[in-house]
């Protein structure tokens, strides 16, 4: 399931990527001009460091790391707030260019919607069509206007939730090895250990 979810979640990446080119646009809009930029530049799908560029400007790391540790972000100090936000971003990013190559020609089609919630939220909805003819995935991007761009600060694959899924996981980390021990966890597996 984590490496469908991390699959998936790369194809998230690559739609929301070019969001500062149309930051007046609606996030649908955003979302599949993006897709189709991206997928159809070999560049990008054998480039970790393009990934790394691209995720920067379109996730609100900081925000995704306050979701995901939930209380633990107020109990944290800053300077831990700081390194876990750091660390997590390198691991979201790792796993993205990992997957990359995985999803790389596993794109039909994508079919777009979206639920706006106000004028500053929205969710797209994107059903993703593979070649192989199999069920599509359901990817759903949550995000907020800030400044005049749309930032992603959730995405759920299948119905499952990045922010709780991580939050699940690293939860029991802190209560077992306490925060400092979750941001060496999570750096040990940026380094590939």
């Amino acid at each position: 399931m984590r490496k469908i979810f991390a699959g998936m979640a790369l194809i998230c990446v690559l739609m929301v990527s070019g969001q500062s080119v149309w930051a007046a646009a609606s996030a649908e809009t955003v979302i599949k001009r993006t897709t189709e930029r991206v997928l159809n530049n070999p560049y990008l799908l054998k480039n970790p460091v393009a990934v790394k560029n691209i995720v920067r400007g379109v996730f609100n790391f900081r925000k995704m790391s306050r979701l995901v540790l939930g209380k633990n972000w107020r109990r944290a100090k800053r300077a831990e707030r700081k390194r876990f936000t750091k660390a997590f971003r390198n691991l979201l990013i790792r796993t993205y260019s990992n997957a990359l190559s995985e999803a790389a020609g596993m794109v039909k089609n994508i079919k777009y919607s979206s639920t706006r919630r106000s004028s500053r939220r929205t969710t797209v909805h994107s059903k993703v069509y593979r070649r192989n003819n199999s069920a599509p995935v359901n990817i759903d991007y949550v995000m907020y206007k800030r400044r005049g761009k749309w930032k992603v600060y959730n995405v759920i694959v299948e119905g499952v939730s990045l922010v709780t899924n991580y939050r699940t996981e690293f939860g029991r980390d802190i209560r077992r090895m306490g925060m400092n021990g979750l941001i060496r966890k999570i750096n040990r597996k940026n380094r590939g250990r």
